[in-house]
């Protein structure tokens, strides 16, 4: 939005200091028009710039008619759309003059000419003719039945909707020129573990939404649609699943800490108390070292699920792309008992404290977190490989 704001004041910029004569000598003749007309609006109108209005519009009229009447030679029905903008550009041309009208040259002793003319009938025309070319292409581009062509049908089909709202049975043509040209791709699981998996797997794996992917062209499915061709299938597929066995380990070890243990005098090297410089005995703080005794519990388990992300052309059966897929899940647990003086003991190991070894987590809650992890990774490579569907 900045840039956009930033391009018109520099157009605007530019404009209001260009040299309307200069403009129309290099065959830029609207933009000298719309120069010249700026600088006639105030209440001084200046001759010159009249004269340049006056000789910038026939120029730009002249060319506009040369290139119609070329196009019309031609024969070619696709110019139909051009000839059309270009009446369009000629009328816009001639109401954009009109509220300046008329303009009286003093020094000539005339009014500045502007040939002004209807072009409705010419318009209506070509606009007619312009939409009967398109619908017709159109529908020999949907006969092709295929995707390319359906897309193109639909960009005709909007052109046609654009010249007439209602032109025929244009709104059903664009729908079925969308229908025909998207791409329908089904996400899917398979298990090619050998392993059961849990009951609910699937439903969650599936469970993902995928419609923020859908683009102009493809739309994502997670689940079979009845009526529904789909062009491609992506699979999850499913090779690998590891659960570790449940492993415990026990651990003994031994933290120490010095503390603080009351104080005592400090000797000289004859056994005597040592004095400060006021004649008092000096004291120094005593420490002893606290050591507390840790057997410690530590449990371990993990799931793996691995295998690849395949994308499959259900048209010809074949594998376009293919991407490896690794999730995994952890259960770590430590808990412990001490003996000896708790002091010594380091804060995370205070927190072992008054834990009981639990029960292990079962093998399919494992494989079904693991899968919870796979899901977004899978999301993630769909995301990354957009461009390979189309």
């Amino acid at each position: 939005m900045k840039n956009t704001i930033y391009f018109l004041i520099i157009t605007i910029l530019v404009a209001s200091c260009a040299n309307s004569t200069k403009l129309m000598q290099s065959g830029n003749y609207d933009s000298a028009i719309q120069v010249s007309l700026r600088k006639l609006k105030g209440k001084k109108k200046s001759e010159k710039e009249m004269l340049v209005l006056e000789e910038a519009y026939r120029k730009a009229n002249d060319r506009d008619r040369d290139k119609i009447n070329f196009l019309n030679k031609e024969g070619n029905p696709e110019n139909w759309n051009t000839i059309y903008d270009t009446y369009n550009s000629m009328k816009n041309r001639q109401e954009s003059i009109k509220p300046i009208l008329p303009l009286y040259i003093t020094s000539l002793n005339r009014n500045a000419v502007f040939e002004l003319k209807n072009y409705d009938d010419e318009i209506i025309n070509a606009k007619k003719k312009a939409a009967e070319f398109k619908y017709a292409r159109a529908l020999q581009l949907l006969d092709k039945k295929d995707k390319t062509s359906a897309r193109e049908a639909y960009t005709e089909f909007l052109a046609v909707k654009n010249f007439y709202a209602n032109y025929r049975d244009v709104d059903a043509k664009i729908n079925q020129a969308r229908n025909m040209g998207t791409s329908y791709v089904l996400f899917k699981m398979q298990n090619n573990t050998g392993t059961p998996l849990p009951p609910n797997f699937e439903t969650e794996l599936t469970k993902i939404s995928l419609t923020d992917l859908d683009a102009d062209w493809i739309r994502y499915h997670t689940h079979k649609t009845t009526g529904t061709t789909y062009d491609y299938n992506i699979v999850v597929n499913m090779k690998n699943i590891m659960v570790s066995p449940e492993a415990v380990k026990e651990i003994q070890y031994t933290e120490s800490k010095t503390v603080p243990d009351g104080w005592q005098y400090l000797l000289d090297a004859h056994g005597n108390v040592r004095k400060d410089s006021l004649g008092n005995d000096i004291k120094v703080p005593k420490t002893k070292v606290i050591t507390c005794i840790v057997e410690e519990t530590y449990q371990n388990k993990k799931a793996t699920i691995a295998g690849t992300l395949d994308y499959v052309n259900n048209a010809n059966n074949q594998l376009i792309k293919t991407d490896p897929i690794a999730a995994d899940n952890f259960f770590e647990y430590r808990s412990a008992v001490a003996n000896g003086d708790f002091n010594a003991l380091k804060p995370e190991t205070r927190e072992k404290l008054g834990r009981k070894p639990v029960p292990f987590p079962p093998s399919f809650d494992m494989i079904l977190q693991a899968g919870q992890t796979l899901k977004g990774m899978v999301k993630n490579i769909i995301l990354a490989n957009k461009e390979v569907l189309y």
